[in-house]
Formats: structure tokens, C-alpha cells, sequence
């Protein structure tokens, strides 16, 4: 079943980085309108909340924040439109969000009198593989780490 979900506080946000996590981001998916102070992004989302067993689905769900006042990149070439980013955690306080991506990449948001959107769409399709984090047992369903 598609989500949508609304964030105004800290707490909301927490809720949307643990929904977020293990979502794979597209560089090429990725947009600050300045004027509009807009930060879309649109993610492969793992659908955990219909996984069975050793079945997991992805769905695109699009990430719209509002209220952004400045968008600042560290690890990320935005000319590497091929690039897949995999989110490991959405962190916000009072004048900030940032997106935490593996390998050391982030966004960093400024926000002012913010709110955050996320909102599946499309059809779910069959994941590759079970995400594995350090702790973990081993591989994922596939007997892989590769991402899908």
C-alpha cells in the first residue's frame, strides 16, 4: 500500500528517515528551485512494510521539501547523473536537514518555516536484494550486498 507522509518537526522527520532508509537516490532524480525554495528528490524506496519473508518490493516515492533557504553538497558530483546514492538516514534539528548517504556523501538543507512531503507512486517492483548493515548476520536474500 503507498504511503504519504507529512513531516513539520523533528520527530516527524524521524519517523521519515527510518521509512527512507536503504532508498536508493538517483543523482539525475535530484532538484533545489531556488526561487521557489523547493528540494525535490525522487527515491527507490524499500517497501518494509510488505516484506515477507525473504521478499522485498521498491517503489518510487518523490521527497519534497519546502522552506529551503540554501542546498549544500558533499560528496556529490551533480554531473555524475548515473550516479545511484544509497540513503542511510534523514537528520534534522531546528535549522537544518541532511541526507546521509553511504560513502561519505550528504545534502545538506537550510530550512526556514519548513515541511516535508513523501509520497509513493508507481508500482512496486521485485528488490535484488535484503539491504545489510554492519550487524548484521550476512548477506542479503540474493547472497548479496548489491544494492538493486
Amino acid at each position: 500500500m503507498p504511503i504519504k507522509l507529512k513531516a513539520k518537526d523533528y520527530e516527524d522527520v524521524q519517523v521519515m528517515s527510518a521509512v527512507l532508509q536503504d532508498a536508493i537516490a538517483p543523482v539525475c532524480d535530484m532538484m533545489f528551485d531556488t526561487d521557489e525554495k523547493n528540494f525535490v528528490m525522487v527515491v527507490h524506496r524499500l517497501m518494509r512494510e510488505t516484506a515477507q519473508s525473504d521478499i522485498m518490493e521498491r517503489i518510487r516515492c518523490g521527497v519534497n521539501i519546502r522552506g529551503v533557504t540554501m542546498a549544500q553538497l558533499h560528496g556529490i558530483n551533480l554531473n555524475q547523473q548515473n550516479r545511484m546514492l544509497d540513503l542511510l538516514a534523514v537528520i534534522t534539528d531546528e535549522q537544518s536537514m541532511m541526507f546521509v548517504f553511504a560513502g561519505d556523501a550528504k545534502i545538506r538543507l537550510q530550512l526556514q518555516d519548513w515541511s516535508m512531503v513523501v509520497e509513493d507512486f508507481g508500482e512496486p517492483w521485485p528488490a535484488q536484494c535484503r539491504p545489510c548493515h554492519e550487524g548484521d548476520s550476512g548477506f542479503g536474500a540474493q547472497g548479496s550486498k548489491k544494492r538493486q
